[in-house]
C-alpha cells in the first residue's frame, strides 16, 4: 500500500486526534501528507501544556537567540523552535492562553505570537497610554519613557525608564481570547485595559478603587477578571464602552497570589498561593543557593449557588482528583486526567509570575513545581532541571 496516496479527508481524520507535536512529524513524512497538514490547522487532540524554557545566556548564535525551547511534561522532551524577529530571546512574556504568547519586546512594545506557527500580530503601541511618553532620537527611535503618576488635578514628575525596562513595572499580565482581542492589567495600580482586533489604541477600562490581579476568557464567551479580594467581574467588550456584571463576591483579602480557573464544565475555581523565603535544606529546588521565593502552600475554592446565593467554598484535599491545574503568568489551565493521563490529578503545576526586575529575571532561580494537594506537598515539576534564568518559564498550549 502506497500511504502517500490515502485520501485527503482520511488525513484530516488522522490529523484531528494528533496532539500538536505529532501533527508537525506528520508533515515530515511525504509531501502529500505535508500537504494536508497545511491545510487541516486545527485544533489539536487534548494536551499537557507545555514550558516555554529559560535561554542560555551565554549563547551568540543568532540562531540560537531566535529559537524558543518547550519542554513537554507529557514525553519529557525538549523541543527547539525557529520565531520570527525580534529575536525571542530579547522578550518578556507577560501572557499566554489559546496557544498564543503575549511578549514585550526591548522597546517594551508588546506582540502576539503563536510559537509552533510563527504567526505574529503586533499590538497597540504603549505610547497610547495617556501616561506614558516616548522620547526619541532624531532618527525616531525610543530613548527613554516617561511614565506619569498624577491624575488631571493633581502633577507628580514622571518616572524615567529606559525602553527595556519600563515592561517589567508597567506589563502585570495579559489574557487572549479565541478572536484574538487582550485583556491586560497592567501598572500602575493593576488597572484593565483592552484592545479588539484592528484596534489602533488601547482602551482602559475605569474600575476606581480595584485591584486586579487575574484574568481568564471563559467558556461563556466572555473575560472574567479577578480583583485582589476575590470578587469576579465578567466583561462584555462588544458594544462602543466595555460594561460589567459581578459574577463571584469577595473571599477576603490575603497576603498571596490569587488565580481565577476554570473547570471544563464551566465552573470557577480561585487559586491562592503562598510564597516564602527559602530556607535552607529546600532539596528539591535545582539551585537553592539562588532561590529567592518558593511555594509552600496552595487552597482552591470553587464558586458553588446556596441557600444565600453565590459564594465560594473550599475544595476538600481529594476534591480534583480528575483534574491538574496550571498556574503562572500563562492564563490558568484546568486540564483533564483522563485526556492527558500523564499529568498527576489533584495537583498544581506552577511557574513563577512574581515581581519582576531586570535584576531579579537574570540572577534567581524561578519559582517552578507541582504542588500535591492531596499531601500538601512540594515536587519538582517533571523532573527538568532549569539551568538557566531568563525568561522566566511560562506555560504554552500549542496549538496550529
Amino acid at each position: 500500500m502506497d500511504w502517500s496516496e490515502l485520501p485527503p479527508d482520511l488525513l484530516g481524520s488522522i490529523l484531528e486526534r494528533l496532539p500538536v507535536a505529532d501533527h508537525l512529524r506528520f508533515g515530515l513524512v511525504c509531501s502529500s501528507w505535508r500537504s494536508a497538514a497545511k491545510s487541516n490547522l486545527i485544533a489539536p487532540a487534548a494536551q499537557s501544556p507545555w514550558l516555554m524554557l529559560p535561554f542560555n545566556p551565554n549563547t551568540t548564535s543568532p540562531s540560537a537567540k531566535s529559537s524558543a525551547q518547550f519542554y513537554s511534561l507529557s514525553e519529557r522532551k525538549v523541543y527547539r523552535i525557529p520565531l520570527p524577529d525580534p529575536p525571542v530571546s530579547d522578550r518578556l512574556c507577560i501572557g499566554s492562553s489559546h496557544g498564543w504568547l503575549i511578549a514585550a519586546d526591548e522597546t517594551s512594545e508588546l506582540h502576539l505570537l503563536n510559537p509552533i506557527t510563527g504567526a505574529q500580530l503586533p499590538l497597540p503601541s504603549i505610547t497610547t497610554f495617556p501616561f506614558v511618553e516616548a522620547l526619541r532620537d532624531r532618527k525616531g527611535r525610543v530613548t527613554s519613557y516617561n511614565l506619569y503618576f498624577g491624575g488631571d488635578d493633581d502633577y507628580f514628575a514622571p518616572e524615567t525608564f529606559a525602553p527595556d525596562q519600563l515592561r517589567y513595572f508597567f506589563y502585570e499580565k495579559a489574557v487572549v481570547s479565541s478572536d484574538h482581542t487582550v485583556m491586560l492589567i497592567h501598572n500602575p495600580l493593576f488597572k484593565l485595559a483592552f484592545a479588539r482586533p484592528g484596534d489602533e489604541e488601547w482602551t482602559m477600562v475605569d474600575t476606581p478603587s480595584s485591584y486586579w490581579v487575574d484574568a481568564v476568557f471563559s467558556s461563556s464567551g466572555r473575560f472574567c477578571t479577578l480583583e485582589s479580594t476575590g470578587r469576579v467581574e465578567g466583561w462584555d467588550l462588544h458594544g462602543p464602552l466595555p460594561t460589567s456584571a459581578i459574577v463571584a463576591p469577595s473571599l477576603g483579602y490575603s497576603d498571596c497570589s490569587k488565580y481565577l480557573v476554570e473547570l471544563p464544565a464551566g465552573q470557577l475555581l480561585q487559586v491562592r498561593r503562598w510564597r516564602d523565603p527559602v530556607r535552607l535544606g529546600c532539596s528539591w529546588e535545582p539551585r537553592p543557593l539562588h532561590v529567592e521565593h518558593t511555594t509552600t502552600r496552595v487552597e482552591v475554592f470553587e464558586l458553588r449557588l446556596g441557600r444565600n446565593g453565590w459564594a465560594w467554598i473550599r475544595v476538600q484535599k481529594e476534591g480534583l482528583t480528575e483534574f491538574a491545574l496550571f498556574l503562572g503568568k500563562s492564563g490558568s489551565l484546568c486540564v483533564s486526567t483522563r485526556e492527558c493521563p500523564e499529568l498527576k490529578g489533584n495537583c498544581v503545576y506552577f511557574t513563577d509570575d512574581g515581581t519582576w526586575s531586570f535584576e531579579r529575571c537574570h540572577n534567581v532561580v524561578p519559582d517552578v513545581g507541582m504542588f500535591d494537594l492531596s499531601d500538601g506537598r512540594l515536587k519538582p515539576c517533571g523532573g527538568y532541571d532549569f539551568q538557566w534564568f531568563w525568561p522566566p518559564p511560562i506555560w504554552v498550549t500549542p496549538t496550529m
